[in-house]
């Protein structure tokens, strides 16, 4: 796929998180780990993201957490210490990739989640998911709210999204191959791009 709709870099700064990382591995499926999948997935999206022209910061860039080794509740320290970075940095937007799981392996999909609290969060999120669910790819669901620490509590518009099922074999080795990943990072960064023009015209035409 070729990427389209270059913007100028200093339009949108977007930061990408990777989610879980360190000793936490998120889900584990089959010795897959959710963090690595994560990880892979932010930095081809990084790397597309900056093709089109945005400002991209991670909020991690290898397998460690953020806490310090002497935390208490590694992941409450860590959780924190990603916001505090996310403050620091003052983006424009902040997506976080996790995967999913569910008890039955049927279940698959990518689905979308915002911030109720943080204005635009919602916009870009429905943005996202409207770009899969008319896509190639066998989408059909709606975005919804979550309470998910990093995203509830972000000073700008944030959105959590869950790439996959793990426990979907189909869709778990999908989540594991470069190109499915580049196809991931295509069609996310495609709405931004276009939801961030949307926006920008309508604040034009007030």
């Amino acid at each position: 796929m070729v990427s389209t709709a270059v913007i100028a870099p200093e339009q949108l700064h977007i930061v990408l998180d990777a989610g879980h990382g360190g000793l936490d591995n998120g889900a584990c499926v089959n010795c897959v780990s959710e963090a690595v999948i994560n990880l892979q997935i932010v930095k081809v999206l990084a790397q597309e993201l900056q093709n089109r022209g945005c400002a991209v910061s991670l909020t991690r860039v290898d397998s460690e957490s953020l806490n310090s080794p002497y935390a208490n509740n590694k992941k409450v320290a860590d959780m924190a210490k990603r916001r505090e970075k996310i403050r620091e940095l003052n983006p424009d937007l902040v997506i976080s990739i996790h995967q999913n799981t569910f008890p039955s392996s049927s279940v698959s999909g990518l689905q979308c989640f915002y911030a109720n609290e943080t204005a635009g969060s919602q916009d870009y999120a429905t943005a996202i998911q409207n770009q899969f669910n008319q896509s190639e790819l066998p989408f059909n669901k709606k975005p919804k709210p979550t309470d998910f620490n990093l995203v509830e509590h972000s000073p700008c518009p944030a959105v959590l999204i869950e790439c996959g099922f793990l426990t979907n074999p189909n869709e778990c080795q999908l989540l594991q191959s470069p190109t499915y990943q580049q196809i991931l990072a295509y069609h996310i960064a495609t709405a931004v791009i276009k939801e961030h023009s949307r926006q920008n015209a309508v604040a034009i035409t007030n």
